[in-house]
């Protein structure tokens, strides 16, 4: 009984012998538990209260400087940071929680070194540094040198783009996980920065198209030149924070006119020339826009690093194809944003449609007030040969006819016939003055035989060798006039400045439209303007809104090409085309 009894009373303290351990363990792991949990109840209300700024749409700062406070509170550091890349890598301080000395907003540091930082920036993903002091690069020897060991960096990436970085410093060990606690705040924080840009992208598309909007008013109205230029600089510079303006023509030769106003070293009416491989030569000879982050590296820039330019972008101008000239903005303070040369490249389109519309409307003056000189010219012409010759011809007739009554009344005959005789030849001579002078308005043989007859009969005056190939059917009187005074035109300016041997005129119709040459083999340079023949041409091309081409080399001669449409054609009369050489 004793020793069973006694087993007994062995036995049970060995069953027992764990329980106070165990119920230690267990108390240690309710407490870790707990501890657990209260830290990610905490972590939750901090994400919470940054979720809340984000979703009120609070303004990017306030959201950054919640981050860097919530996480500093969450890890148990002192020290947060929230950094900006630049795109060459290097960092911008843009928030920043119980910061050191000398470390404030705005503070920046290249992108070298081997930190938790730079190892987000090459990699993308958390990063963390445990032995500061042996870390390379400005923020880890900057944290070093202020009795910190230790950081860890979480990316913050904004609509899938790199965009910063959440950094936190401690003077002891990190604790374990801190990186993805870090990537948390990081995500919120790269929320808060994409709809913040996206917001800054709607407002400033809506701003450009009011601004475009304003200006496109302005040109539609056709405001003065100057006024437009002026309007497109102002609303360039408030769109793009302020950037200066220059806005420039180019000259024939590798030079430049500025003529806009311009906060820079350029004022209006400065000539500038330029050398090949600089950006108003690759402007102009690509018709696009090029952008410069760096004149100290490029070629022939010597005017730019002159003024204390570091980068520039510039944008087209074109008008009727050609490159009339550019838009371009100048930074003295590093590369400008991305995508401005699209915003740039819009304002400078519609300077080149204000511009082609004051051409176009300077055109149109010169070229009516042309057409009213030389209808004034025709008429006093018409004038001039009517009083003088025709009208005087009648005169000596009706006189003649009046001396031969009074012969005949005095009985006279002989006296009286030699009169009558005297007043027919003024009569008929009159007749042949009225028919030149109705001839040189608009010959007979057009109107009889259309175009080919016409040609026929101008080319009987014609004191040179010319060779006529016209193969047309009858066409629109208004065509059939329009071509033959191109060709009549034409071949008076060869007669009167070509000093040519010989000419020749070709005339047929294709696709629905005339088409015409008179050339000559004299001594060219012929040029439009400065009161040249020429000119008269392309207004009568222009009237009927055909195309007129003038090659004229010197010393080989001068062709002009003309394009009229026809419509439909006239039944054509029989008759062989004209092909006539004449001496």
């Amino acid at each position: 009984m004793g020793i069973v009894t006694a087993g007994r009373e062995n036995s049970i303290p060995a069953a027992f012998t764990d329980l106070p351990d165990t119920a230690i363990v267990t108390a240690q792991s309710r407490e870790e538990i707990e501890r657990l949990a209260a830290g990610l109840v905490a972590e939750q209300a901090a994400l919470r209260r940054v979720a809340g700024l984000v979703a009120r749409d609070v303004p990017p700062g306030e959201v950054l400087e919640a981050v860097v406070t919530e996480a500093a509170g969450l890890v148990g550091v002192g020290f947060t940071t929230l950094l900006r890349f630049e795109p060459d890598g290097a960092t911008e301080v843009v928030a920043v929680h119980d910061p050191p000395e000398g470390v404030a907003v705005g503070m920046r540091a290249p992108a070298k070194g081997d930190g938790a930082t730079q190892r987000v920036w090459r990699t993308g993903r958390p990063a963390r540094a445990d032995q500061l002091a042996d870390m390379s690069g400005a923020w880890a020897q900057l944290a070093s040198g202020h009795g910190f060991l230790s950081s860890a960096a979480a990316p913050i990436l904004a609509e899938d783009r790199l965009w910063g970085v959440l950094v936190a410093a401690g003077r002891g060990a990190l604790p374990p996980q801190i990186e993805e606690k870090l990537a948390r705040f990081a995500g919120l924080a790269g929320t808060a920065v994409a709809s913040s840009q996206a917001r800054a992208d709607v407002q400033a598309l809506a701003d450009e198209q009011a601004a475009l909007l304003r200006v496109a008013e302005l040109v539609a109205r056709g405001g003065p030149s100057d006024a437009v230029f002026e309007a497109v600089a102002a609303e360039a510079q408030r769109l793009l924070d302020g950037q200066p303006m220059i806005l420039v023509r180019f000259e024939q030769d590798a030079a430049m006119m500025v003529i806009s106003p311009s906060d820079g070293p350029t004022p209006p009416g400065i000539r500038i020339e330029y050398s090949s491989g600089t950006m108003p030569d690759r402007v102009r000879r690509t018709a696009r826009a090029v952008r410069v982050d760096d004149f100290n590296v490029e070629p022939n820039a010597a005017f730019a690093c002159r003024h204390g330019l570091t980068a520039g972008v510039a944008a087209p101008i074109v008008v009727e194809s050609c490159v009339w000239g550019m838009l371009a903005t100048t930074s003295a303070d590093g590369p400008l944003v991305p995508g401005i040369e699209d915003r740039l490249q819009r304002f400078a389109n519609l300077i080149g449609t204000a511009v082609s519309n004051a051409t176009s409307r300077a055109q149109l003056i010169a070229s009516r007030a042309r057409v009213l000189s030389t209808a004034d010219e025709t008429r006093r012409r018409l004038q001039r040969d009517v009083h003088d010759g025709a009208q005087q011809r009648l005169v000596h007739t009706v006189i003649a006819l009046k001396l031969a009554r009074q012969s005949l009344t005095q009985g006279d005959v002989p006296t009286s016939i030699d009169r009558i005789e005297e007043a027919l030849l003024h009569a008929q001579r009159a007749a042949d003055e009225l028919r030149e002078v109705v001839s040189g308005i608009l010959p007979a043989a057009l109107t009889r035989s259309g175009l080919r007859g016409g040609v026929e009969s101008l080319l009987a005056d014609q004191p040179l060798l010319v060779d006529a190939d016209v193969e047309v059917p009858r066409m629109a009187v208004e065509v059939e006039t329009t071509a033959y005074f191109i060709i009549a035109e034409a071949l008076t300016n060869v007669v009167k400045h070509a000093n040519a041997g010989r000419a020749w005129v070709r005339a047929n119709l294709h696709a629905g439209a005339l088409h015409i040459e008179v050339g000559d083999d004299g001594i060219g340079g012929a040029r439009v303007g400065d009161g040249s023949g020429l000119t008269g041409l392309f207004d009568r091309v222009e009237a009927r809104s055909g195309q007129l081409q003038v090659r004229s080399p010197p010393g080989q001669g001068t062709t002009i090409r003309a394009t009229l449409s026809v419509g439909e054609p006239h039944v054509p009369p029989p008759g062989q085309p004209v092909s006539r050489r004449l001496a």
